[in-house]
């Protein structure tokens, strides 16, 4: 009776999840709130000027339907710095439609996505969400998506970018000018492969072109390809990756430039393990020539994940074709519960390049500053999380000259509070 019943439970469930792919509607919220006292966050702080104090929020809601081999999700966010607008304001321009894509199941094998759509891969080093900042990030894109078998997969991705001004193209040219990481992107192609093996092994590999467009209409190819890999053992994991870029930037200079990682991962208890690892952005030398590029751009990576919380590297459009940063670090979690987890990140910067010489003549010294970074986070129930983060950067004399910033504060700190409610439900 009791293995009757066992079959009879099994049965349904399996049939309730088959039908429910069927056609089957679900919805998410996605409500952000983070506090922020600045007092050296992104770039230095001067003395006697004034710590600044803002909130961001964002609102996001999203709907997924299925309905046979066809699922099709959107969903719809404002994001925002508290008091940017009036509190009457007659329109708001903060409101996107953040993702709207269809996807298609063509067979058990091959899937095809079209529209607005989050393009994430590996660790985001190169290509990421961007979720940190309240805005995220997404493409206009055609994905194709091939599973081989459950543990390996081909993604290949292909965007075109125009603005839709007809007053600005000339008739052998459509003129495309927003930049990002320092560049103008026409069209972005993507191939990427990821295996997951036995015994807590992954391995990925990525392929990346960038057709880019000067001002004055050329076009050029700028090529990234990486690896990424991870091997964990019982008690300790390896993990780290490689790129390498080659081709032109929008400038028409000649790319040469790398990024490498190398990382240990020391398992110590089950509730606190310590990173210990180093990451290498190649970049260009004060006497490197005009027409060479030998910077690593992490192009649509989300760098918040690497180079310290506060963003002093590779946050926007700065640092990009820049002098390039070496970053050693160690970084640390421990988990008091379930629910409550303290991360403690210690990074040492250095520039990749040669900065060149002071005004007396003196060598300017590669090393840049040391940060710290704290942050418990706590969940609360199912959907609620809040984040409580201080961060302080010791800046050297090289950051006041790479940041132009003569006269810094003695010590630069980051403090913030965020709260995260994110519920997910079916409605049928």
């Amino acid at each position: 009776m009791v293995k009757k019943l066992i079959t009879a439970a099994s049965l349904f469930f399996i049939y309730g999840n088959i039908n429910a792919q069927i056609d089957s509607l679900k919805m998410n919220l996605d409500l952000r709130t983070r506090a922020e006292l600045d007092n050296g966050a992104r770039t230095l702080i001067s003395k006697g000027k004034s710590a600044e104090t803002t909130v961001v929020s964002r609102a996001r809601f999203g709907v997924d339907y299925y309905y046979k081999n066809l699922e099709i999700y959107f969903s719809a966010q404002d994001a925002r710095t508290w008091g940017e607008t009036t509190s009457a304001a007659n329109k708001n321009q903060n409101f996107i439609l953040n993702e709207a894509w269809a996807k298609y199941q063509v067979s058990e094998k091959l899937g095809l996505k079209l529209g607005r759509q989050i393009l994430s891969y590996d660790n985001e080093r190169l290509v990421g969400s961007l979720d940190w900042a309240m805005q995220g990030r997404s493409f206009d894109a055609l994905k194709g998506i091939y599973k081989f078998n459950p543990n390996s997969k081909l993604e290949a991705v292909v965007t075109y970018n125009n603005d839709d001004n007809d007053l600005n193209d000339l008739p052998e040219k459509e003129i495309y000018s927003i930049a990002e990481a320092g560049e103008i992107t026409k069209s972005l192609q993507i191939i990427h492969y990821d295996y997951s093996g036995k015994n807590k092994f992954q391995f990925s590999a990525i392929a990346m072109n960038q057709v880019l467009q000067n001002p004055s209409g050329a076009h050029y190819d700028l090529l990234t390809v990486g690896i990424n890999s991870k091997k964990y053992l019982e008690n300790i994991g390896f993990f780290g990756s490689a790129y390498y870029q080659t081709g032109k930037n929008t400038l028409a200079q000649s790319k040469n430039a790398y990024q490498f990682s190398a990382n240990v991962d020391f398992l110590i208890h089950s509730k606190f393990n310590v990173i210990l690892g180093t990451e290498w952005l190649s970049g260009r030398n004060f006497d490197t020539d005009s027409g060479e590029n030998k910077s690593f751009s992490p192009m649509y990576g989300t760098n918040h994940l690497h180079n310290g919380f506060m963003d002093y590297f590779y946050f926007g459009n700065s640092h990009f074709n820049s002098f390039g940063l070496n970053d050693y670090y160690l970084k640390s979690n421990l988990k008091f519960s379930p629910n409550s987890i303290l991360q403690a990140n210690l990074h040492a910067f250095t520039s990749n390049g040669k900065l060149g010489f002071d005004t007396s003549g003196e060598k300017i010294p590669s090393y840049l500053g040391t940060e710290l970074d704290l942050v418990f986070t706590h969940k609360i129930g199912k959907s609620i999380t809040a984040n409580l983060g201080h961060s302080f950067m010791f800046s050297g004399k090289s950051m006041e000259y790479l940041k132009n910033v003569p006269e810094p504060k003695n010590l630069q700190t980051w403090s913030w509070i965020a709260f995260r409610i994110a519920p997910n439900f079916k409605i049928k």
